[in-house]
C-alpha cells in the first residue's frame, strides 16, 4: 500500500493520473417499475488534483472521430472501421476544487460547474474490496440523498460521477430511492493522462441551473428538440443522426 500511494503523489504533479477504478452504475429508468434497471459501465482516472470520469466506448468514440488519421479508414465501404457510439455521452472533468460536467440533452452536449457537496460521516463501517470503509451521507443542491462508503486507505478525495471531496476514495454509492447505485468492480494503477474528452462542439452554460431548464423543457416537449436540418456526421461525411436517436430514450434526472 506504501508504495501504490506514494505513485499517487509522484503522478499528481505530471498531468499523470495514479489510478484507473473502474465503476459499474445500475439505475432503475422508470420509478414507477423497479424492474426496469439498466447498466452502465464507467471509468475514473486519477490523481490527487485531476480526474477524469467517462465511458470506455465514449471515449473511443470521440478520440476516432477527432483523429485526422482515423478518416482514410472511414467509409460506407467499410462500416466495421467506424468507432462504436456510446450508450452514454456524459463525463466529469476535476482540476483541484472545479468539477466540470459535460451532460446531453437530446442531441446537444452541455458543459457546466458542479457545485460542491457537503457530506456527513455516520458511524457505519464495512469492509469492501479488502478495504476498510466508512459511510458517508450528502443531500445533492436538488434535493436527492445519497449514500456513499468511501475509504481512508486510499487517502485521495475521488469517486464517480460528481461525488468526490471525502477524505478518501469512494468504492460505492446510491441515493436513498436506490433508483442508482454505483460500486466498483477494479482499480489498479495507471499513467495514462488526464484529460478532459474531446467531443468537439459543446454548449457552455454558466450555471447548472441552465442545464436543469434546458433539460426539462427538453422532457415536457422533446419535439422542439427536434431539428431535421441538423445533421450530425463523422469525418467521412456519414450520417449519425440515426445512432443517436436511437440511444436518445430516457433522460437520467437521478444523478442530480
Amino acid at each position: 500500500m506504501g508504495i501504490f500511494l506514494s505513485n499517487i503523489i509522484f503522478i499528481s504533479a505530471q498531468s499523470k493520473a495514479a489510478m484507473e477504478i473502474n465503476y459499474e452504475m445500475k439505475q432503475i429508468t422508470d420509478s414507477t417499475n423497479l424492474k426496469h434497471e439498466s447498466f452502465l459501465s464507467y471509468t475514473l482516472i486519477c490523481n490527487l488534483e485531476e480526474s477524469v470520469y467517462y465511458n470506455k466506448d465514449a471515449k473511443s468514440f470521440y478520440d476516432a472521430l477527432h483523429n485526422p488519421n482515423q478518416k482514410e479508414k472511414w467509409s460506407f465501404n467499410n462500416i466495421s472501421a467506424l468507432p462504436k457510439f456510446p450508450k452514454t455521452r456524459g463525463s466529469i472533468y476535476r482540476k483541484g476544487d472545479r468539477i466540470i460536467a459535460t451532460l446531453p440533452v437530446a442531441r446537444d452536449l452541455y458543459q457546466f460547474e458542479e457545485p460542491a457537496l457537503q457530506w456527513e460521516i455516520l458511524h457505519e463501517t464495512k469492509e469492501i474490496k479488502g478495504f476498510k470503509c466508512q459511510l458517508a451521507k450528502t443531500v445533492t443542491d436538488t434535493g436527492d440523498t445519497f449514500f456513499a462508503w468511501f475509504t481512508k486507505d486510499i487517502p485521495i478525495q475521488e469517486g464517480p460521477f460528481r461525488f468526490k471531496g471525502l477524505s478518501g476514495l469512494i468504492l460505492e454509492i446510491y441515493n436513498k430511492s436506490k433508483t442508482i447505485e454505483i460500486y466498483a468492480t477494479d482499480l489498479k494503477k495507471s499513467e495514462a493522462v488526464i484529460e478532459p474528452l474531446q467531443y468537439g462542439k459543446i454548449i457552455e452554460l454558466k450555471s447548472k441551473d441552465q442545464y436543469l431548464k434546458t433539460r426539462k423543457n427538453y422532457l415536457q416537449d422533446p419535439s422542439g428538440f427536434t431539428n431535421n436540418e441538423i445533421i450530425v456526421t463523422d469525418m467521412s461525411g456519414n450520417n449519425l443522426n440515426k445512432k443517436i436517436d436511437a440511444n436518445i430514450k430516457r433522460v437520467n434526472v437521478f444523478l442530480d
